[in-house]
């Protein structure tokens, strides 16, 4: 129960980082988007795919490399910092390759990949971030790895505000100048952020090490590789997939018809617009995720197979839950979202169908780092290149048939995909139980009926029909309470899922209210 608890803890502490992040992340994409249009949004959209091509080959694995060596010398009650010595030279080495490779290709990429010369600056001005944030996700690793989150997420929370400092700074300036000026600024927000968050982190490093008195483990490349070279194959293959795919989105759309803004407003509308309000309150999800991989990989260790079993059957379970009645708030409400998050509801419809994909997504997250932490890292990389292989093929091939309609399929294709892959391998390295009456088809009709029933009492005139940001929260609210409501009622939630929690929290006991009828 002890580790249950540290779980839990260092899961509040990088939700709450991770959601007030989200939030001002969030804030300050409308922003932008006021500032830049859906135009703008799209064209900085692609500049940061291409960049994040470079963010994976430069961190080079190094992030999971280092949480799962650290938590091995943890294992074995020994010191890392000779692990971490030599963790952070890789990544330092890794980061400036990729940071120079992305400066010399700036103009390569600026005018043949994005189709837009002006986007070469940008590109120049992230490339010099490249090896601080290598190192930052060594670093990174270790705090994941010793379960010593809080400092971190304070970094984080720093680092954005440098950001949004910067830019905001930068932006009356260059704005003016054009749009290529404008991603500029944004882009000199990111390197300083990631610089000022790479000296925070190994400040708080060199404080946490002097703690240490034993025996230094000895640094092994090959160990090191072992991780990182599978993980950096298979993230590089699909991100370099994923760029492709994302820089042919725009060209598959002018085929079929759009103009050049057009394109890339249709582009920024689903990936800056939509995808970051669904993945909002997944905040909880990937910080959950980030800290399966050490509780998996020291259980692994000591062959606690059973514990590792039974995490693996209780967070999926509730990633199912959390997830479907996320989705259908969604769904119900996706008008609202719009108007009250970018004050239209231009991104209404597309967030309404890819609602639909919310539990696929988010049941992916955990199951990658469950895997991870298993050291099925190799499993992970075979699937993403499958993914990025097929959804390259397919935006080729239907996009300048099928405009947007071929794109949504593609998404809903290259999720179920993966997600198949992942559980199935999942299944055979470990056990997996979903009661399917109280885990899935009972969530499904809860997720469906309490935002209906809240959308029925708004047409009707119960309560306020009118978007606005206390309408949205309240019928956001009522539904999630319903919702939980409906799950207890029915049976998905039981009374020892609730001592469980309640115990885990620190809150012991708990006498609770017997409901009128159990499921199974």
């Amino acid at each position: 129960m002890n580790n249950a608890r540290k779980l839990f803890g260092g899961t509040l502490i990088l939700t709450a980082a991770s959601f007030l992040m989200q939030t001002v992340g969030v804030s300050f994409n409308v922003w932008l988007t006021a500032r830049l249009g859906a135009e703008g949004i799209g064209l900085f959209q692609l500049i940061l795919t291409v960049y994040n091509f470079a963010v994976t080959l430069g961190s080079g694995g190094v992030r999971l490399g280092a949480t799962r060596l650290a938590v091995e010398g943890e294992a074995k009650g020994e010191d890392t910092r000779r692990i971490m010595r030599g963790c952070l030279r890789y990544a330092l080495c890794t980061g400036c390759a990729a940071g120079a490779l992305l400066f010399v290709l700036a103009d390569v990429a600026g005018t043949y990949w994005l189709h837009d010369p002006s986007s070469a600056m940008p590109l120049r001005i992230l490339s010099l971030s490249l090896p601080f944030v290598a190192m930052s996700a060594s670093l990174n690793g270790y705090f994941t790895a010793v379960r010593k989150v809080g400092r971190y997420s304070a970094v984080r929370i720093l680092e954005q505000i440098v950001r949004i400092a910067v830019v905001c700074a930068c932006m009356q300036r260059m704005l003016p100048r054009g749009l290529r000026y404008g991603c500029a600024a944004i882009t000199a927000g990111i390197l300083a952020s990631e610089v000022f968050s790479w000296l925070c982190l190994v400040v708080l490093y060199n404080m946490e090490k002097k703690m240490y008195r034993k025996k230094s483990q000895k640094f092994q490349l090959s160990a090191l590789l072992h991780i990182a070279l599978p993980d950096v194959s298979g993230t590089g293959a699909r991100s370099a997939l994923l760029t492709a795919e994302h820089l042919l989105i725009p060209r598959g759309l002018r085929r079929c018809g759009a103009s050049s803004a057009g394109a890339l407003a249709a582009y920024g509308n689903i990936h800056g617009m939509v995808f970051p309000a669904l993945l909002y309150p997944s905040a909880i999800l990937t910080s959950l995720a980030g800290l399966l991989i050490p509780e998996l990989a020291g259980r692994r260790a000591q062959g606690q197979s059973a514990q590792i079993a039974s995490i693996i059957r209780r967070v999926f379970r509730m990633t199912l839950l959390f997830s479907i009645g996320t989705a259908g708030i969604f769904y119900a409400f996706a008008d609202g979202f719009s108007r009250v998050i970018y004050g239209t509801g231009d991104c209404a419809f597309y967030m309404r169908v890819l609602s639909v994909l919310v539990p696929v997504m988010y049941c992916d997250m955990t199951v990658d780092g469950m895997l991870k932490g298993l050291d099925e890292q190799r499993a992970c990389m075979r699937y993403n290149i499958w993914d990025s292989g097929l959804c390259v093929a397919l935006v080729w091939a239907l996009l300048p048939r099928f405009g947007l309609r071929g794109y949504v399929f593609i998404l809903f294709f290259s999720e179920l995909f993966n997600f198949y892959f992942s559980v199935r391998r999942l299944c055979r390295v470990s056990t997996v139980e979903v009661n399917l009456a109280a885990d899935l088809f009972m969530p499904l009709c809860c997720g469906v009926c309490a935002p209906a029933f809240i959308v029925l009492l708004m047409r009707i005139g119960i309560l306020r029909s009118a978007w606005n940001t206390g309408t949205l929260v309240c019928a956001v609210l009522l539904s999630a309470g319903l919702y939980v409501l409906l799950l207890w009622g029915f049976g998905s939630v039981s009374r020892e899922d609730a001592r469980r929690l309640a115990r885990t929290c620190g809150f012991g006991q708990m006498r609770l209210p017997r409901r009128a009828y159990h499921m199974g």
